[in-house]
């Protein structure tokens, strides 16, 4: 089995921060729809409705995406996006080795492939791998760190189980 080995990268903070309320707006866009709705819409009795829409849109949301940012960009395996690592792939797990010291006990993570979901996409340039948990955990892997397109279609074998199916059937 060919064992990928990508060289050293990290998302810039504001990609990591749009992909990150991205997926949050992609899910819960409602939550923020509804009160602007409800607004505008009682707006048509009492014009002060306007002002409170206003409110709602220039003060709550930008509040309310702040607090999603805190709650899920600042959890530990988001935080790795931005940190500087280096990413080795094998049938078995995806290891990544943490390049920056920011206070963590073990700079080696390893993730094996059935904790990561085979559904991926690519966003902003990236290469966004879900991770299988209850919160909004992801790994983004910038598409220029591969070195050609057959790299990528391998790593995207072992994501998909092709390679580890293969290797099963030896």
């Amino acid at each position: 089995m060919e064992k990928i080995e990508l060289q050293q990268f990290s998302i810039p903070q504001g990609t990591f921060a749009r992909i990150l309320l991205m997926r949050h707006l992609r899910r819960s866009w409602w939550i923020y729809a509804m009160p602007v709705t409800a607004c505008a819409a009682l707006a048509f009795l009492d014009v002060r409705f306007l002002l409170v829409a206003l409110m709602v849109v220039f003060i709550m949301m930008p509040m309310a995406l702040l607090l999603v940012y805190i709650n899920h960009g600042l959890d530990p395996i988001n935080r790795y996006n931005i940190m500087r690592k280096s990413l080795t792939a094998d049938a078995d797990k995806l290891t990544m080795a943490i390049n920056e010291e920011y206070g963590l006990k073990n700079r080696n993570v390893a993730f094996e492939w059935n904790k990561i979901d085979s559904r991926h996409r690519i966003i902003s340039h990236c290469l966004l791998l879900n991770l299988r948990t209850d919160r909004h955990r992801f790994i983004a892997i910038p598409i220029s760190t591969f070195t050609d397109e057959r790299q990528l279609r391998s790593f995207l074998g072992y994501l998909n189980g092709k390679e580890t199916e293969t290797q099963a059937e030896r």
